[in-house]
C-alpha cells in the first residue's frame, strides 16, 4: 500500500479523509502525552544544569582556597599619589616612614651636528659607523649600521631601529635642518648620566656618521638616574622612575619630586573579598532554587531533592551567625554581610576569622561536592528518559504513520464500494423508470 495514491469525497456523500483525520487524532493522544513527557524533562534538564552551575559556582570559592594566602597581603599607602604612589608585596613589613623625591629619570637625546635640507635628499656615499649603547661604565652593546648612496635620511633612521632595540632613531628638524635623533628607548636599561665634561654619554657613535650629518652628536637632553631620600639616609639613584625592594617587597614610582608618607599595613581586602563572594553565590544558589521550586512557574514543585540543597545550606549558616556575620532572610532564605561586624572581628582577632573560614571550607565545601554529584546524576536520570521517550515517540509515530495509511486505503475502498453501490441504484432507478414508461405505452 505504500506509495498508493487515495482520493476522497469523490461521492460527495461519505468523507473518508476526515473520518481518517478523527481517528488518528484520537489515536495520537498517547504521543501527544509523550511529547509533553519529552518537554517536561528536557525543561527539567536544562534547569539541573542551571543550577549545577550555580552550585559549582559556589564550590569554586573553596577549591583551591589557601586561607592563609588571604591573610598575607599587604598595602602601601601614600600620603601623595601625585608625587609618589607604592605597591607592597606580602613580604614586605608594616612600617611608616618619609620619601623625598630629588630628581626624576630623565633620557638621553642626542642629535646629529648636520643634516639636509630636504627629506628627498640622499647620502653622496656608502659607509658604515658604529652605534654604542652604554648600559654602565663598564658594560656596553655595539652596533654596525651601514648607508648606502642614494639612501635617505629616513632610510637610515629605520635601518637604526632594526638593528637594535635600546636607542630609538627618528628624524629632528630644528627649523631649517632635518637631523638624525638619538634617544634612549627605556631608561631603566642605562644607569649612565650624563656628563660633557667627562665626555660620558649614554649613546655614542664610534666611527663617523655620513659627511652630510656632520661631525659628530650634539646633546639636547642629559640622561639623569632618579633620586629619592627615605628619611635622613643617603640618596638612593634608580635609572628609572621606579625603586624596585627599596625595602623588602615595596616599591616606589616617583612622579614628581617633593616629600610623601609611605605606609605599609595588613591587607584585610582578601578577607573581606572572601566573605563577600560567599555571600553573593549562597544567594545565587538559593535564589535558583526559590525559581525551581515557585509554587507557579517551578518545574520542581514540591521535589525534595532541590528544596532541601536550601535548607541544608542554612543549617550550615551558625557557622557565621554565632560569630553575628550575617543576616538570614526567613522569607526568601538569601543573606547579607554585616560588613562593619566582620572588620571588627578582623581587626580585633584574626585566629578567629582564619579558623572560621577553615570551617567554612571544610562544611561548605564538602557538602557542595556532595550536592554536585547528587545533581548530576539526577540530571543523567532525565537525560535518559529523555532518550527513552524520544526512542517511544518515534517507534510510535512509526506505527501511526502506518496505520493511517491503512485507514486511508481502507476508507478509500468503502468509498469507492459506495461509489459503485450509488451507480447501480441510480441505474435501478432508470431501469425502473423505463419499465414504468414502457408499460403505460402499451396501455394506449
Amino acid at each position: 500500500m505504500a506509495g498508493e495514491l487515495f482520493m476522497s469525497g469523490l461521492t460527495g456523500q461519505f468523507d473518508a479523509a476526515g473520518f481518517v483525520e478523527r481517528i488518528m487524532q484520537m489515536k495520537s493522544i498517547p504521543l501527544q502525552k509523550i511529547n509533553q513527557e519529552i518537554a517536561l524533562s528536557q525543561a527539567k534538564a536544562s534547569s539541573l544544569a542551571n543550577f549545577a552551575g550555580a552550585v559549582n559556582d559556589f564550590l569554586s570559592l573553596f577549591d583551591n582556597l589557601n586561607v592563609d594566602d588571604l591573610f598575607k597581603g599587604k598595602k602601601a599607602t601614600s600620603s601623595d599619589k601625585d608625587v609618589l604612589p607604592a605597591t607592597a608585596t606580602q613580604d614586605a613589613p608594616n612600617i611608616s616612614f618619609n620619601v623625598t623625591v630629588n630628581s626624576l629619570a630623565q633620557t638621553e637625546i642626542r642629535v646629529s651636528n648636520g643634516g639636509f635640507n630636504s627629506l628627498n635628499d640622499t647620502f653622496a656615499s656608502s659607509g658604515s659607523f658604529t652605534l654604542r649603547f652604554n648600559k654602565s661604565s663598564t658594560t656596553y652593546e655595539e652596533f654596525t649600521i651601514d648607508y648606502n648612496t642614494g639612501e635617505t635620511l629616513e632610510d637610515l633612521v629605520n635601518r637604526i631601529n632594526s638593528a637594535q632595540d635600546y636607542v630609538k632613531a627618528s628624524v629632528y628638524f630644528d627649523g631649517s635642518t632635518y637631523k638624525l635623533m638619538l634617544s634612549e628607548k627605556r631608561p631603566e636599561d642605562s644607569d649612565i648620566e650624563t656628563d660633557t665634561t667627562t665626555n660620558t654619554y649614554a649613546i655614542e657613535i664610534v666611527g663617523s656618521l655620513p659627511t652630510e650629518l656632520g661631525t659628530g652628536l650634539d646633546t639636547l637632553q642629559n640622561a639623569k638616574n632618579a633620586s629619592i631620600t627615605i628619611g635622613n639616609g643617603s640618596p638612593i639613584t634608580s635609572p628609572s622612575n621606579t625603586f624596585q625592594d627599596v625595602i623588602s617587597g615595596l616599591s616606589i614610582t616617583v612622579k614628581s619630586t617633593g616629600t610623601a608618607t609611605v605606609t605599609v599595613e595588613d591587607d584585610n581586602s582578601p578577607i573581606t573579598k572572601f566573605f563577600k563572594d560567599f555571600v553573593e553565590k549562597y544567594n545565587g544558589v538559593v535564589a535558583m532554587v526559590n525559581q525551581l521550586t515557585d509554587i507557579n512557574e517551578g518545574v520542581f514543585i514540591g521535589d525534595n531533592t532541590i528544596k532541601t540543597v536550601k535548607s541544608n545550606l542554612a543549617n550550615f549558616l551558625n557557622l557565621l551567625i554565632n560569630e553575628d556575620l550575617v543576616d538570614y532572610n526567613s522569607n526568601t532564605g538569601e543573606i547579607s554581610l554585616k560588613t562593619e561586624n566582620l572588620n571588627n572581628l578582623i581587626t580585633n582577632d584574626k585566629d578567629k576569622v582564619r579558623n572560621l573560614i577553615n570551617n567554612m571550607k571544610d562544611v561548605f565545601g564538602k557538602y557542595l561536592e556532595r550536592e554536585k554529584r547528587s545533581i548530576d546524576v539526577y540530571k543523567s536520570y532525565f537525560d535518559d528518559r529523555i532518550r527513552s521517550l524520544e526512542e517511544r515517540a518515534r517507534e510510535l509515530a512509526e506505527r501511526l504513520t502506518k496505520e493511517e495509511e491503512l485507514l486511508r486505503y481502507q476508507f478509500s475502498k468503502i468509498e469507492s464500494f459506495i461509489a459503485e453501490m450509488n451507480d447501480i441504484r441510480q441505474r435501478l432507478q432508470q431501469f425502473t423508470v423505463t419499465l414504468s414508461q414502457m408499460a403505460g405505452g402499451e396501455k394506449k
